[in-house]
C-alpha cells in the first residue's frame, strides 16, 4: 500500500479505502495471500496460553497489560487500590517483582484446571540479595491461612513450590486416598539458589492407579535435586483454593505473614502431565544458554 501511494499522491480517499478493502480480503483468503492454509491462525494474546500437545494447560505471560485482562486474575492492592506488585524486565518480556508482605497475583479456583493424578509446575526466580526467604511462597494453590496440625498444611493447600530454610527450593504437596486420609509430602533442596541469579525450579508428581505408587520430583536447573516414591497415599486432592503467585497466602498468616517472596518470577508453567528429566532439562537450557 506504501508503494502505491508513493506512486500516486493524486489517489482520492474513495479509491484508498477500495485498496485497503482488497488488501484486507487478500490476506484473509490463504488462495489469494502467501499464507498457505495450512499455516495455523497466531493465537490471540491471553494472558495464559496453553499447548495440549505437550500437556501445557497453563503458560502464564506475567505481562501485566496482558494478564489482568484474563478473568479470575486479580493482584494485590494498598489501601488506595493500586497494585502493591511491579513489572520489571524479566527473562522474556516483563517479570514480577515482589519486595513486600502481600506481593502476589491470584488466579481464582476453576480458572485453571487442577492437577491431581499426574502434573508437573515450572518457574524462574531471581531471590533479592538481600532477601531472607524462609517460608516464602513462590506458587501457592490454596489460599486458606487456617493451619491443620500437628501436619502443619494448610486446610486447602494442594502444592506449594516455596523455600524453607534460606533460598533452599522446597516443594511441599499434600495426596488424598480413597480413604480420604489426607498425606502431606516435602521435598527440600540441600542446597541454597544464588541470590541475585536467575533459577529454574520445577516439580512433577504422577500417581499410579495399579500400584497405588505416588511418585514426587523436586528438579533445580534442570537436575533432580529430591524425589520420593510414597505408597497408598493417593493423588494430590483437589481442592477449592486459588492459585497464589509471589506469596504463599493473599491473607496474612495468623494476622502477620504472607510469606511473600522476595525477588523476581518469570516463565510460570503448569502441566496435567508428569514432565520427563530430559524435558525438564530442556526447559532449564532454553534460558541457562543465554544467562
Amino acid at each position: 500500500m506504501n508503494a502505491k501511494l508513493k506512486m500516486n499522491k493524486k489517489l482520492s480517499i474513495s479509491a484508498i479505502s477500495t485498496l485497503l478493502f482488497l488488501t484486507l480480503v487478500s490476506c484473509n483468503n490463504p488462495v489469494n495471500s502467501r499464507l498457505s492454509a495450512a499455516d495455523p491462525a497466531p493465537a490471540p494474546e491471553t494472558g495464559i496460553y496453553e499447548n495440549p500437545a505437550i500437556g501445557l494447560v497453563a503458560g502464564i505471560s506475567l505481562d501485566s497489560d496482558i494478564l489482568l485482562t484474563y478473568p479470575g486474575v486479580s493482584v494485590s492492592e494498598d489501601t488506595d487500590g493500586n497494585a502493591t506488585i511491579e513489572w520489571v524486565e524479566g527473562l522474556s518480556g516483563s517479570a514480577l517483582k515482589c519486595d513486600e508482605n502481600g506481593d502476589f497475583i491470584r488466579i481464582a479456583d476453576g480458572t485453571l484446571p487442577e492437577l491431581t493424578v499426574s502434573g508437573s509446575v515450572e518457574v524462574w526466580v531471581q531471590p533479592d540479595l538481600n532477601a531472607v526467604n524462609y517460608y516464602t511462597g513462590i506458587l501457592h494453590k490454596g489460599d486458606n491461612p487456617e493451619v491443620i496440625t500437628p501436619e502443619w498444611y494448610f486446610v486447602d493447600e494442594t502444592w506449594t513450590m516455596l523455600f524453607h530454610a534460606d533460598s533452599k527450593p522446597y516443594f511441599f504437596v499434600t495426596c488424598e486416598n480413597e480413604e480420604e486420609t489426607v498425606t502431606p509430602v516435602s521435598l527440600m533442596a540441600d542446597t541454597a539458589i544464588i541470590k541475585g541469579e536467575w533459577s529454574h525450579l520445577a516439580a512433577t508428581w504422577n500417581y499410579d492407579e495399579l500400584s497405588k505408587n505416588t511418585v514426587i520430583n523436586l528438579y533445580v536447573n534442570g537436575e533432580i535435586a529430591v524425589t520420593k516414591t510414597m505408597n497408598g497415599i493417593g493423588p494430590v486432592r483437589d481442592t477449592d483454593g486459588d492459585l497464589i503467585i509471589g506469596s504463599q497466602l493473599p491473607v496474612p498468616y495468623n494476622g502477620s505473614d504472607y510469606y511473600t517472596f522476595k525477588g523476581l518470577i518469570d516463565e510460570v508453567s503448569l502441566y496435567n502431565v508428569t514432565r520427563t528429566a530430559e524435558e525438564i532439562m530442556a526447559d532449564y537450557q532454553e534460558y541457562a544458554s543465554v544467562l
